[in-house]
């Protein structure tokens, strides 16, 4: 078993503080990841509402993980915030990279109208974040974006599927380059301490591991 976290590639000419974390992490794993590092994999999705189900999926068969963390950037927000729910909601504010803009439209024609996140411990994750000086928050909106609809994705397969998926989305403030280039003004924090946090949720699933072995 193992845990998938995934970032977005940009869906401009800009960048993209999800993929630039995860592929941080990927490429430089902090000392408290080393001994999880064969269990952790990295992915960047597509920013596309078409490609995106697709995409999930063919990670999910590939590493077959126990937690699914995925992860996305929030202009605007001065936490980093953990999402409570997916909505089956495709109502973009914005085009997606391939110019795509869906208003109103379901993620999934039969599905439920949301889902709780399934990562566990979240209330104990934020006070563990918050207790190393990191800016943390629930969130009950992420958006009706590429963001909810990857959570909802992951989510609703495995309710349909009947398997043992946890999943959850950790939301990015921007971060201060982009600050700088992208979007003048709006709250950011250093690539450091996005580290440290994604790190310390993946360290607590990662402890986890062995425990949903020995059961699973």
């Amino acid at each position: 078993m193992s845990i998938l976290v995934t970032g977005f590639e940009p869906n401009d000419d800009g960048l993209n503080a999800s993929k630039i974390l995860i592929e941080s992490l990927r490429d430089d794993p902090p000392q408290q990841l080393l001994d999880f590092r064969d269990r952790i994999h990295f992915a960047v999705m597509p920013p596309s509402t078409q490609q995106l189900r697709a995409a999930f999926l063919e990670q999910l068969s590939r590493y077959k993980p126990a937690y699914c963390v995925f992860t996305g950037q929030a202009p605007g927000r001065n936490k980093i915030t953990l999402e409570r729910l997916a909505t089956n909601l495709k109502d973009f504010g914005s085009s997606d990279g391939e110019g795509s803009q869906p208003q109103g439209d379901l993620i999934e024609a039969e599905g439920a109208a949301a889902y709780w996140s399934s990562l566990p411990n979240q209330a104990e994750l934020l006070e563990r974040l918050s207790g190393s000086e990191i800016p943390a928050a629930f969130s009950n909106h992420g958006g009706n974006h590429l963001c909810n609809q990857l959570l909802y994705h992951g989510l609703h397969h495995a309710h349909c599927m009947g398997i043992n998926l946890k999943c959850g989305f950790m939301h990015l403030p921007p971060l201060p380059i982009q600050a700088q280039k992208q979007w003048l003004g709006t709250p950011f924090i250093p690539l450091s301490m996005a580290r440290d946090a994604l790190a310390l949720v993946l360290v607590e699933l990662a402890g986890q591991l062995p425990i949903l072995q020995q059961h699973g």
